[in-house]
């Protein structure tokens, strides 16, 4: 079957996660994307563990690209990356805003060299306002984004209690919330460009996109309710997490499902609602698996699952979101799969995460119309490098 996104071609000029996470989704679904690297590569290649030299976390989101290298601060490399824009309908990047603009290949230029180039630039704060010049990860994001902080008073902990705890959530969604935002941008501007031709800058700043999904700011814009004000009011439902013999349960139950939890438990309704101890000493005194048996075909309720049981779950199997590919250096390499199921042109990993430019020839030569020899003279010249030699 064909991907959805079969014919576009996307220059893939960002590094860590944001961007390649972006790109990654575009490719998932059928673009044609193709990785620039600076010689010594993105930095996330260097990201501890190590298999045969290749690093997981750059591999989680680089699958299906092509890897080319190519020195931006030379003329020659410039003049690559150009003649790359003209043919293609999309460029992102999350370099900080300005640098883009210094090598000579910012928006303005490349929309000069192509009216019709889709241009997406992620930041931590945007393209523009008073902090412009900050950098920024995703732990910068969660914090500024007020996530951290709301995170610490959500009723969610042990008992339905906030923890008051301040932490770093895991994966990022720093960088992947914006991942998604900027892959759903470049997808409406395709649209929109097919209705009128013209191309677009997409601005995607890391903090507007974890401020957008935040619902507590709902709360404080139309009622005027900060989130300490309502962690202080007397919860009467139960959505926490509750120990077991073994580990961990979710349960949430509100309304009628309140009724449907006393009853399984062998209490007054009353009896549940938090501060109550109840619940907890009946979890306790089960295994999770016995918790989710009695549960979790009645109401919301789950185990707590580690990563290794995720992995072997079996509604996991059963939806195969492990995807699996020989690796070009002789390992097995492993991935989640693209969560969504299209009925007609499906996701798919079809390439394995590239080598440090693997595929530089192959670019420069069919889509560029360079000779051997002329790539062997951008290696002679440091613009580009050799591409790594397998077996």
């Amino acid at each position: 079957m064909v991907g959805a996104l079969e014919g576009i071609r996307v220059v893939d000029l960002t590094a860590h996660l944001a961007g390649p996470y972006c790109t990654m989704i575009l490719a998932d679904m059928g673009a044609e994307v193709i990785k620039i690297e600076p010689h010594w590569g993105d930095p996330s290649r260097l990201q501890q563990p190590l298999v045969e030299g290749e690093s997981p976390y750059y591999m989680f989101h680089n699958r299906n690209k092509l890897g080319v290298t190519l020195d931006l601060k030379s003329p020659k490399g410039v003049e690559i990356l150009k003649r790359l824009a003209m043919i293609s309908d999309v460029v992102v990047e999350n370099y900080r805003p300005g640098v883009m603009e210094r090598l000579g290949i910012g928006y303005e230029t490349l929309r000069e060299i192509n009216p019709r180039i889709i241009y997406a630039a992620i930041s931590g704060f945007g393209q523009y306002g008073p902090y412009v010049r900050r950098p920024s990860f995703d732990i910068v994001a969660q914090a500024m984004s007020g996530w951290m902080y709301l995170t610490s008073l959500e009723p969610r902990g042990m008992r339905s209690q906030p923890s008051r705890t301040m932490v770093c959530i895991n994966s990022s969604p720093g960088d992947t919330v914006p991942g998604m935002y900027a892959a759903i941008g470049i997808l409406a501007a395709l649209h929109f460009r097919e209705k009128t031709g013209k191309g677009q800058k997409i601005d995607v700043s890391q903090m507007d996109c974890l401020m957008s999904i935040i619902m507590r700011y709902s709360w404080h814009l139309n009622a005027g309710q900060t989130m300490e004000e309502s962690v202080r009011e007397l919860r009467k439902e139960i959505h926490g997490i509750y120990p077991t013999k073994d580990g961990f349960v979710v349960i949430r139950a509100i309304r009628e499902d309140l009724d449907v939890l006393a009853k399984i438990v062998g209490v007054e309704p009353a009896s549940l609602q938090p501060p109550s101890t109840v619940l907890e000493e009946w979890t306790r005194s089960k295994t999770r698996d016995e918790v989710t048996s009695l549960l979790s075909e009645k109401l919301p309720c789950a185990p707590v699952l580690t990563e290794v049981e995720v992995v072997n779950d079996p509604n996991t199997k059963a939806r195969g979101m492990i995807a699996e590919l020989d690796h070009p250096l002789g390992f097995r390499y492993r991935t989640i799969a693209p969560p969504l199921k299209f009925s007609e042109s499906p996701g798919r990993v079809e390439r394995t995460p590239p080598l440090l430019g693997q595929h530089t020839e192959e670019v420069l030569t069919k889509l560029l119309g360079y000779s051997k020899e002329d790539v062997a003279r951008l290696v002679e010249e440091k613009v580009v490098t050799s591409p790594p030699k397998l077996g």
